[in-house]
């Protein structure tokens, strides 16, 4: 399967001997920095792609866990850690973040690195936290993993990359690194996993260790969904769980096109603009909404962006939705809604109760008092002014509605209307 092809690709995106001898002595300096300032009974351990050696060239992000005793309270945990990057790194600035758990994040010599404290543990029945695994992960990959089948990582994820699926965070419900390695480490190879996706048909269930019998599999699956890749440090948990629907069927469609037609413009794909992308996307009626972007760590935007487009998507329904898009780059967070209409008629049927419900049909007439009542089909409709009849109008009565709520997102602060012929 285009082995010149895969070996041009891995020239590009491979580290070589010298960068990966750099990335290894700077890793370990910070470290053995931290482990200095560190609390007592503490282990400071580098986990991550750094670690396991299958991070991409220009990609050299640094993770650092501190393990605690788990002893010692959770919320003791960002305190803890935020004294050891003042003490190990004092004249460096950082952000303490907050997800499902604390963690430091700031830039030393050009690297992006995350300070992470976590509890000791030699199992995961053990943990507190849901990083605590993490150490665990990296044992079992460097366990696992052969220096040929690092390649193979490099190059799964720089395919995912470049198709913008690659990343278990929110923003992309994508494949994480870790599930990378495992998925290299089932099928041996890049070639090998590519051939096997081209044929998946969901559900698929991968279980390295066997943790299940297949009498429990349909179980399994019932539970974790239609993509499973069970953790081979910990039976109770899929892997693969934020891959979403379209990006598991976007990645077994790639890997049909690339075996029929292998290119390396699977590789290197330039990401489509926000702009791009509504260009793109089909519909009569296009609004863009823009607004501050708050200061909150991804995740949280992300989770609050795709619950403010579920609940747009349903206030719009009438207009037809095809597609929103999101994007949260120039310190703003923009929304392109495509929509199949721009405007309704004036007026519109509340549908009621059935006319033999004769209560019910007392109570909806009393709450519709002044509208025009039809009777259609045995059931009773009230005849009533559309409160908005343009998507415009629609949008900043939701908007308004929204900046309510407990989200950080703002009423947007300007609404831009794109017409489509």
């Amino acid at each position: 399967m285009g082995k010149q092809l895969l070996s041009d690709v891995l020239s590009v995106i491979k580290p070589n001997l010298r960068e990966l001898g750099e990335e290894t002595r700077f890793a370990a300096e910070l470290v053995d920095r931290i482990s200095k300032n560190a609390p007592p009974d503490t282990n400071v351990v580098l986990t991550g792609s750094i670690a396991k050696k299958t991070f991409l060239r220009h990609h050299r992000d640094i993770d650092v866990f501190i393990l605690f005793s788990r002893s010692v309270p959770k919320e003791k945990l960002g305190p803890a850690v935020r004294e050891v990057m003042v003490s190990a790194f004092p004249k460096t600035g950082y952000q303490l973040s907050y997800a499902e758990h604390p963690y430091i994040r700031f830039h030393y010599k050009g690297r992006k690195v995350d300070l992470v404290p976590a509890y000791r543990i030699s199992k995961a029945e053990e943990r507190m936290s849901a990083v605590d695994r993490s150490v665990l992960h990296t044992r079992y990959v460097k366990k696992h993993l052969s220096a040929e089948q690092r390649d193979d990582v490099l190059l799964l994820k720089q395919f995912l990359r470049a198709n913008e699926i690659y990343g278990a965070e929110i923003k992309i419900k994508g494949f994480s690194g870790y599930l990378c390695e495992l998925l290299i480490i089932k099928y041996g190879s890049f070639p090998r996993l590519v051939k096997a996706a081209a044929k998946w048909k969901p559900p698929v269930f991968i279980d390295l260790e066997k943790y299940h019998s297949k009498k429990n599999i349909p179980h399994a699956i019932g539970r974790f969904g239609d993509f499973v890749v069970i953790d081979p440090t910990d039976s109770e948990r899929n892997v693969a769980a934020a891959v979403s629907t379209d990006n598991f069927r976007k990645f077994i469609s790639l890997c049909r096109s690339f075996i029929k037609k292998p290119s390396k413009r699977l590789f290197f794909r330039k990401p489509l603009s926000f702009e791009q992308r509504l260009s793109r996307a089909r519909g009569n009626h296009k609004l863009v909404v823009s607004m501050p972007r708050p200061d909150v760590v991804d995740d949280v935007l992300w989770g609050q962006l795709h619950r403010l487009i579920r609940m747009l998507s349903n206030h719009l329904s009438e207009f037809k939705p095809k597609k929103i898009i999101a994007d949260d780059s120039r310190h703003l967070v923009r929304l392109g809604i495509v929509l199949e209409k721009g405007k309704l008629s004036p007026r519109m049927l509340v549908p009621g109760p059935p006319l033999e419900m004769k209560e019910n049909v007392k109570r909806f007439k009393s709450r519709h008092r002044g509208a025009k009542f039809i009777k259609k089909k045995n059931r009773l409709y009230a005849e009533r002014k559309r409160p908005a009849r343009e998507a415009e109008t629609a949008m900043k009565m939701f908007f308004r509605k929204f900046s309510e709520s407990d989200s950080h997102l703002a009423y947007p602060e300007e609404m831009v209307v794109i017409r489509v012929q």
